[in-house]
């Protein structure tokens, strides 16, 4: 029985032909392929960006908040040490994170053409294309911009509550100092008095 299964096998590739029959088989094998479900490789794709992205978001705020409370930490040291201030507490507010500035590749191209019109005249017109891309350093394996500069945050306000705000006088030095210290204007600064 398995010589006749054998023989009509051979007689259908004589039939159809070798190269037809590979063929059929590797179109089958593509459409097995092409029926599984690719949609968990892309959403596991997507949640590993997702969690790089978080990542990121995470260590960006977790900066802002230590660079915020480093502030404020000096900032109330120094003017708990002012006479007549006493005890201080201090709260800035941030407009924005650390910028971290890149070297850049500028590369500028220019292109001549010439064209002639239909009287026979000529003319030459310059093309000029600009293009920039970030310099790579390679550190441990890993490549990532070479950082020229470190902005620090922007603040965006400051509260001081202290103790010792009996006049005009010193709220208006505690503001020049903040000032000193901090590239903010003076409505984004209240100085309170602690109870």
């Amino acid at each position: 029985m398995e010589i006749r299964g054998t023989q009509k096998i051979k007689e259908l590739i004589q039939k159809i032909g070798t190269v037809r029959l590979v063929i059929l088989v590797l179109a089958g094998i593509l459409l097995l392929i092409l029926s599984f479900p690719s949609g968990n490789s892309t959403s596991t794709e997507e949640a590993e960006v997702d969690e790089e992205t978080v990542s990121t978001d995470e260590i960006a705020l977790d900066a802002m908040q230590k660079y915020a409370k480093n502030q404020e930490a000096e900032t109330e040291e120094i003017l708990s040490k002012v006479e007549g201030i006493g005890d201080v507490k201090v709260m800035l507010t941030l407009a924005s994170s650390e910028e971290r500035i890149t070297l850049q590749d500028n590369d500028v191209t220019q292109d001549d053409s010439q064209e002639e019109d239909h009287t026979g005249g000529s003319r030459t017109e310059e093309k000029y294309e600009s293009s920039q891309e970030n310099v790579l350093v390679e550190s441990g394996g890993e490549k990532s911009p070479y950082v020229v500069q470190i902005n620090s945050p922007a603040i965006e306000g400051v509260l001081v509550v202290a103790k010792g705000i009996d006049s005009s006088k010193k709220e208006r030095e505690i503001i020049e100092a903040i000032q000193a210290l901090f590239p903010i204007e003076t409505h984004k600064i209240k100085v309170m008095k602690m109870e």
